[in-house]
């Protein structure tokens, strides 16, 4: 089972957006998800609302109980985490293997082949059990020079943990979100990702699109309200990649 943190320090990357439409991409190829939100919003409700969401009580205790009031159902093969946002302010008893242990458990990869978390963009206790939990780890980033700065400060702390076992994740790449390819800043910090960091470590890029905006205020992922659009191609592709 592959745990995937999407994670940046820096706020208004796609974190959210990214989160939902891999679960829907996911599900959609057969996958089973849960998604865990770790941003005190609860944005990713957001999302999913619109597909129809009803509690469960299948999936076992909920993990750092204290920040949900659930675990929803949202379609066949997607579930996702209620967050308690009266409560989700405190820290108490968020610890890095809290959520890894929930993560583990029989109940959780017995049910899902997918876990998918979001975070917030603070270096939070939520953001620590977040990457600590994580098999694979995803920043996404805008391709501009002080996103690079931010990319290369998160790349290197999670290095250092991988190397030091902290994390145990064995994947780490950047996604390059709401790129524009007319702006010859963005074509110039891409191409300068792929040098510095791979090829392999640069993920298929999400281009800007109105769309993504209008099927969070729709509260539907990109493929059920704007199934032919660049977001839900982009989408597919990387969903494609990572299941690959």
């Amino acid at each position: 089972m592959k745990v995937i943190t999407v994670a940046n320090r820096k706020g208004g990357t796609a974190k959210t957006t990214t989160v939902v439409n891999l679960a829907y991409g996911f599900a959609q190829a057969g996958k089973r998800v849960m998604v865990i939100d770790l941003d005190n919003q609860g944005h990713v409700m957001h999302g999913l609302k619109a597909l129809g969401c009803a509690p469960q009580n299948d999936i076992g205790e909920l993990p750092i109980s204290h920040f949900f009031t659930s675990i929803l159902k949202c379609s066949e093969n997607i579930y996702a985490t209620d967050v308690d946002t009266n409560k989700a302010n405190t820290n108490d008893n968020v610890t890095m293997d809290t959520l890894r242990n929930w993560c583990d458990s029989d109940c959780v990869r017995r049910h899902f082949d997918v876990v998918l978390i979001d975070t917030p963009p603070t270096l939070s206790p939520q953001l620590m059990a977040a990457l600590s939990a994580a098999t694979d780890i995803i920043i996404p980033a805008t391709p501009l020079p002080l996103a690079s700065d931010g990319v290369q400060k998160l790349l290197t702390a999670c290095r250092n943990a991988m190397a030091q076992r902290k994390f145990r994740a064995t994947k780490l790449t950047i996604l390059p979100v709401m790129v524009e390819q007319n702006l010859k800043l963005h074509r110039q910090e891409l191409s300068g990702w792929y040098e510095r960091y791979g090829r392999n470590k640069v993920l298929v890029p999400i281009r800007k699109s109105i769309k993504l905006a209008e099927a969070f205020a729709q509260n539907k992922p990109v493929f059920a309200y704007a199934p032919n659009s660049r977001g839900a191609h982009d989408y597919t592709e990387l969903c494609k990649q990572l299941i690959g």
